[in-house]
């Protein structure tokens, strides 16, 4: 009975330890749900706010991509209006190249000016000349000696008239010339005027393409920079997304988890197959624990019997040294004295080749 009593004793301790046990695994398990509910609510705020943050990117980038447009549209204007500059300066080239053409075809039709100079000093000689002869050929016209003194020449002279008349009209047609040449050489210069112009409008709205270019450039660049930044943004955002759903599961998991654990306590039965196999483990580890106590204390005791009362220890095993008289009526042990008994040797392997002595009685 008494045993029965103590072995309901050592159940009840171990249900005990049990219960306790379970219950600080349910609250270990409680503790982890609010640290995992904790990490679930800071994973959904995060999340909210990269949402936040990818949303007004968007909007930068929208603003991006209007400024982008809004040079992208600047400089085909700037191009259009390059291409027309440049159509013009062509035309005008072409202009000036006909003007001067035709500079040199005037020039080619005029005559050389040193070469009628030449011609009209030869002239005037030649006239001084024929002045001089006059007097001379007077002289021998006026001579009646003479008999061939004057000879006619063929066709006809013209009058007085028709020489003024032809002097006008070369006159007239130099001045023509004259005046037909300081128009070209007005137009010439004007339309290098405008040439210079053109290409000085041209230069500065090359410098304009260069810079818009750079801008340009410089955009695409902060563009790129912003989309990829952006990249980086939504694939950590995903990341961040695909944790939370995973701690949520976690979560339902664990609630479940719970759930189940909370009706197996109620109908008697142990949370879960691995608690209870971790209470097993405890439990057997509880037993070790205990088994190695006793035999701490057994071997504890053993050494107290071991060690002799001058201090020394040994393991020899403790001789008899006293004996009980057979005959005496009171058996009380007696001392050995000096002559004590020795301890038999225990037999060793060779004593299988030996026969036992067989007794033979005594014949008296």
């Amino acid at each position: 009975m008494a045993w029965l009593l103590h072995e309901m004793h050592d159940r009840r301790e171990e249900q005990k330890l049990s219960i306790g046990t379970l219950t600080h695994t349910i609250n270990m398990q409680e503790q982890s749900l609010l640290q995992m509910q904790k990490r679930n609510n800071s994973a959904v705020q995060t999340r909210n706010d990269r949402g936040i943050q990818l949303l007004e990117r968007e909007e930068e980038m929208c603003i991006f991509y209007e400024k982008l447009n809004v040079q992208e549209s600047l400089i085909r204007e700037g191009s259009m209006e390059v291409q027309a500059m440049e159509q013009e300066i062509h035309f005008l080239n072409l202009l000036v190249r006909e003007e001067k053409r035709q500079i040199e075809l005037l020039c080619k039709q005029l005559p050389n000016k040193k070469a009628l100079e030449e011609e009209s000093t030869k002239l005037q000689k030649q006239l001084l000349e024929c002045r001089e002869r006059i007097p001379v050929l007077a002289k021998a016209l006026e001579d009646p000696a003479q008999e061939n003194r004057a000879h006619e020449l063929n066709g006809q002279d013209p009058s007085h008239n028709e020489l003024i008349k032809k002097m006008d009209q070369l006159e007239a047609r130099l001045v023509q010339q004259e005046v037909q040449l300081l128009e070209k050489e007005l137009v010439y210069e004007q339309v290098t005027r405008l040439s210079e112009r053109i290409q000085a409008k041209t230069q500065n709205r090359k410098e304009e393409s260069v810079e818009l270019a750079k801008k340009m450039n410089e955009l695409q660049g902060r563009i790129k920079d912003t989309t990829r930044k952006m990249m980086a943004v939504v694939s950590e955002l995903s990341m961040h997304q695909a944790c939370a759903m995973t701690l949520q599961r976690e979560v339902k998991d664990q609630e479940l988890h719970l759930d189940c654990c909370r009706r197996r306590l109620e109908e008697g039965l142990p949370p879960s197959p691995e608690m209870e196999l971790e209470w097993q483990r405890i439990l057997r580890e509880e037993r070790r624990r205990r088994t190695d106590l006793q035999e701490r204390a057994r071997r504890i005791e053993e050494e107290e019997k071991n060690r002799l009362p001058n201090g020394a220890y040994t393991t020899a095993e403790p001789r008899p040294n006293a004996y009980i008289p057979q005959g005496d009526n009171l058996p009380l042990p007696r001392p050995y004295g000096a002559l004590a008994p020795f301890k038999p040797s225990e037999a060793g392997s060779s004593m299988r080749h030996i026969r036992k002595p067989e007794p033979k009685p005594i014949e008296i």
